[in-house]
This record gives structure tokens, sequence and C-alpha cells, in this order.
């Protein structure tokens, strides 16, 4: 082997049969598992880094798919068997250790939490809430823990979110119900909805506890968007319903209804639902085009499976 120019690089190759010794990252993968507001951490019993602190993490095994690898990674190092929740995040560490790598990270939840205890490789392994998290060893974990910490606190009841170009997202208020039915009209199945229709609409905001409304509300404090969930039980599972969902027409693709849908999907998942479901009928052309560009498909009423 001889080190060679091969596509605008340095590559070993071999000078008799030509051919060229790729070095290309290792995949991995961690796990973020979530338990009552708390993260599993585990401290490292080997190198590198060897007594501290990491998410449950390894490399991808040739013969797994990457979420058999989470579920092994999981039952290896913290003894918990795991459901995974959601794909989280891809991050790349090029400059190792010990050599370059992408890592993907899921979000899970224990199926029994009883089971935790520290694995081979593992020195002790324990649940720290968000104020108590240690110091992390590895970058691309502080990275992803960062985020699940952003996003955990913008989704826990009552909290506001910064949306796009800085307009607050919340969730609704009493003093909102009236903008709520004024938005509720551009919704073309509801743009006919008459005093007695609009007068059930506020009825309902008022009483029914099975709805969960959020809104975005401009600089001015003026609300341009708002989006609305109601959640049935069902033998056997929840399902998560987006009932509403509108927007100004002059605040549209500004990133303001995907900000309301991916808040829509954490909320049904927070809320244990199985899939989220839509009836994209009821919606404009655009509307519908939206829905199709977040992965929901082409029929009158649409699922996304969460879980």
């Amino acid at each position: 082997m001889r080190l060679t120019e091969v596509e605008g690089r340095s590559r070993w190759q071999c000078p008799s049969c030509g051919y060229v010794q790729y070095e290309n990252p290792v995949p991995g993968v961690g796990i973020l598992i979530e338990h009552g507001g708390k993260l599993v951490l585990v401290q490292r019993d080997r190198p590198p880094r060897q007594g501290e602190w990491a998410l449950p993490s390894g490399f991808i095994e040739a013969d797994e798919s990457v979420e058999q690898a989470a579920v092994r990674e999981a039952r290896e190092e913290t003894g918990l068997d795991i459901e995974l929740i959601e794909l989280f995040g891809v991050y790349s560490f090029p400059e190792g250790p010990p050599r370059s790598g992408l890592i993907i990270f899921y979000r899970a939840q224990p199926l029994d939490v009883h089971t935790l205890q520290a694995g081979d490789d593992a020195r002790a392994v324990a649940l720290f809430a968000p104020d108590e998290f240690p110091p992390i060893c590895f970058r691309t974990h502080r990275e992803v823990i960062a985020r699940w910490r952003e996003v955990h606190q913008q989704m826990a009841p009552g909290n506001e979110v910064i949306g796009p170009s800085g307009m607050l997202v919340r969730r609704v208020r009493p003093d909102d119900y009236e903008q709520v039915v004024r938005l509720m009209k551009l919704i073309p199945a509801e743009a006919a909805m008459t005093p007695a229709e609009g007068e059930h609409v506020l009825a309902e905001l008022r009483s029914n506890t099975s709805l969960e409304v959020w809104v975005v509300e401009s600089d001015a404090h003026e609300l341009v968007a708002f989006c609305a969930l109601s959640f049935a039980k069902t033998l056997s599972e929840t399902r998560a319903w987006l009932d509403a969902l509108a927007v100004e027409t002059g605040f549209r693709r500004r990133g303001v209804g995907r900000t309301l849908f991916e808040l829509a999907m954490r909320r049904a998942r927070t809320r244990g639902a199985d899939q989220l479901l839509v009836d994209s009928s009821r919606g404009s052309p655009v509307a519908q085009d939206f829905y199709r560009a977040v992965g929901f498909g082409a029929e009158e009423v649409e699922r996304i499976r969460i879980r």
C-alpha cells in the first residue's frame, strides 16, 4: 500500500490492483432514557474517558439495525429494557475518540425502571434531573443533552417557547379565545362560521378538558396562529387529533406552521399517544401541501404513527 492522491485526498492504495483503503466514519448510537423528567447517565468504567459520565452509547454491530443497537446498548450498560420514542438527532465527531464517527441518538423510556443497574462496562448508573447533571465527557453527548433540556423545558405545561422571528409560542389563555375563533375562520371549512357556531367554539374552549390549544403571538402582541389538539383513549392506545391549525396569511412560509406541528407531535408523545391524526380535507390547498410536506398522506383522514 502506498499513499496516493485519490479523489483529491491522500489515501492508501495498492499499486498492483488499485484497491483504495477508504477511512470512513464509524457509526454509533446513543440513548436518552427518560423517566420522571430525568435522564439515565452512566459513569464509564473503560477508556476513553474512564470514570466520567455520559449517555448510554456504543458502536453498531455489522449484523444489527441502529434501533437494535440502541436497545442492546441500553440493556448492556443500564440493565434496562427500553421502548424507543423517537430519533432525536445525528451528530458527527471527526475528532474521535478514538477515530472519526457519527452517533445517532434516540429518546427512549424504560419498560421497568426498577431493573436499573450498572453493566459490565459501567462503574455506576443513575437518573439525573436537568439541574443535577454531572460534567458530561463527550461533546456530542453534551450537545444532544442541551437540546433535550431545551425541548424538555419548552414542552413543560405552562412554559413558553420562542418561535420563528422571536415570536412567542404559548398555551392559550381565556382572554385569547375570541382571537382563536377569528383565526379559525381562516380554515376553509370554517370560513362561513355563523355567530352561533362561534359561540359553540367559545364554549368548547372554556369547558373541553380534552383540548390542548397553543397560540403564536407576534411582537405586536397579536395572535397570528394557533393549533388545537384533542386526545382520545381507546382500549389499546391513545390517539391525538390535530383538530385545527391556522396561520395568518402574512405570517405563512416563515416556519410558524411547522413550529406548531412539531410542538403538536411532541405534546402527543408526552401525552402517550401512539399516532397523530388530521382531517386534511378541511384545509386549503396550501394547507394540504403543508400536511403532505410534514409527512401526512393524501387521504382525507391521515395519520402519522408516533411510536
